[in-house]
């Protein structure tokens, strides 16, 4: 049984809630950043702790780390927001799949959830969590957008909650299966999970499978539309991994200018092109 338009509105509704609390949560967990002062010994430790210079003023990496989450949260709210207003008496399958991606970033907040358990003296068991609990975030987002490529390229299964479901358990699985480094932190103030190069290049290959369904799309479809969504769609990857991997303001900014245009793309062509179906 497929999802009605009544039902979408209620899910991108929780979803945009969500998106608030992560958003909400972000600033006491910001606030947290400065008492803990301009060199954490286990950012120190780790080999993570950088420092952006400005003229004379040095700006440790932590600060610029933890603002890189905020804009994380910023754009989960904000593009949640557009889909709401977008998609009120319209549906489309790849929207409601890319919403839960756009959720996942918003959870990003955990990394600096991780930060404070690290400086708060948390256990290595409640650390390893956060790191998991992130991982699977990511791992779910990744899929349902690849799940929305799918279903651009000519995927039918009308039953979305069971495959959002096979979405979350292959993610949890994904998860709990990636060995954990504890004390290892990378300068974006997430926990190094194992085997970091096989994990980049498993979301660098769905990655590039779900701009390729969009063009694939395209052609198979013979709509121009589905080109513009698929460059969305590479823009907002490229946008996220800079986001999400780089600690340096530049590259920050640069990746939210790239995620917000693509976003923008993806959802305002996929409501033209529904909006005449």
């Amino acid at each position: 049984m497929g999802v009605t338009i009544i039902a979408r509105r209620r899910i991108y509704w929780s979803l945009f809630l969500a998106a608030c609390a992560c958003l909400a949560a972000f600033v006491p967990l910001f606030l947290f950043i400065p008492k803990v002062g301009v060199s954490p010994a286990f950012l120190e430790g780790a080999g993570a702790l950088k420092v952006f210079s400005l003229g004379s003023m040095k700006i440790p990496s932590h600060y610029f780390a933890g603002a890189g989450v905020g804009l994380c949260a910023l754009y989960a709210a904000l593009a949640l927001a557009l889909i709401l207003f977008s998609f009120r008496k319209t549906a489309s399958t790849e929207v409601f799949f890319f919403a839960f991606w756009v959720l996942s970033v918003g959870f990003e907040v955990s990394r600096l959830g991780a930060f404070a358990l690290a400086a708060g003296g948390g256990t290595t068991y409640m650390q390893v969590a956060g790191a998991r609990a992130l991982l699977f975030t990511r791992y779910a987002g990744y899929l349902a957008l690849f799940t929305s490529g799918l279903y651009a390229s000519g995927f039918r299964n009308e039953k979305l909650g069971a495959v959002l479901s096979v979405v979350l358990v292959v993610a949890l699985g994904l998860a709990l299966a990636m060995p954990i480094n504890t004390g290892s932190f990378a300068p974006t103030l997430e926990i190094r999970a194992g085997y970091a190069q096989l994990n980049a290049t498993l979301m660098v290959i769905i990655g590039l499978v779900t701009v390729a369904n969009f063009f694939y799309a395209a052609a198979y479809k013979g709509e121009r539309a589905y080109r513009l969504v698929a460059l969305g769609a590479a823009a907002l990857i490229v946008g996220y991994r800079l986001l999400v991997s780089q600690w340096h303001p530049a590259l920050m900014l640069t990746g939210f200018a790239l995620i917000v245009a693509g976003s923008w793309l993806f959802v305002s062509r996929l409501h033209a092109y529904y909006l005449w179906q």
